[in-house]
């Protein structure tokens, strides 16, 4: 799937990933490949990606983890989800 996380600033990350967890406002949860159409809003706490393209722009921006992992410190936003799309807010 792919993902692209955008703040006021600009774009953080676009690539592709096999999972992405978010902290939902009613907590945590995962997305992925062709998962349902989904709008959630997010709160402050960490994103965690696993990518499958390690060139992915702005994954300098992110703290790996292991495996392919990386993760990445959010104040809040919004996500939706579609046709195997995740685009990410946040603040």
């Amino acid at each position: 799937m792919t993902v692209e996380i955008v703040s006021p600033e600009g774009k953080i990350f676009s690539g592709s990933a096999k999972s992405i967890q978010l902290p939902g406002t009613n907590g945590l949860f995962q997305v992925l490949d062709n998962h349902a159409p989904l709008i959630s809003t997010l709160t402050g706490g960490q994103l965690k990606l696993d990518i499958t393209d390690k060139s992915a722009e702005g994954i300098e921006r992110f703290e790996k983890l292991n495996n392919g992992q990386y993760t990445f410190p959010i104040k809040g936003g919004v996500v939706e989800v579609l046709s195997n799309k995740v685009i990410v807010l946040v603040d």
